[in-house]
C-alpha cells in the first residue's frame, strides 16, 4: 500500500471590504471578499490532514477569483 500526499491551500470566510477595489489582474471595479486561509499537507491531494503554515489573511476578486495577501 502506498499514500499519495501533496500540499492544499484552504481558505475561509465571506465577508466584503467596505471599500471598492480595483483588481490588477482583470481591472474589475468592486467590493471584494475577505477570506483567511491555511496551507495544509493532504492525503491523494484532497483530504487536509496537517496544517503547515499560519493563518494568512487575504482578498479575493468576485471576477476573477484572484487572491491577494493584505497585511
Amino acid at each position: 500500500m502506498f499514500l499519495i500526499i501533496g500540499t492544499k491551500f484552504i481558505t475561509w470566510g465571506s465577508a466584503k471590504t467596505a471599500e471598492t477595489i480595483r483588481c490588477s489582474n482583470c481591472g474589475t471595479l468592486a467590493q471584494f471578499t475577505e477570506k483567511t486561509g491555511m496551507n495544509f499537507i493532504s492525503l491523494f491531494f484532497l483530504v487536509p490532514v496537517i496544517p503547515i503554515s499560519g493563518k494568512k489573511r487575504m482578498i479575493e476578486c468576485p471576477n476573477c477569483k484572484a487572491r491577494f495577501q493584505t497585511e
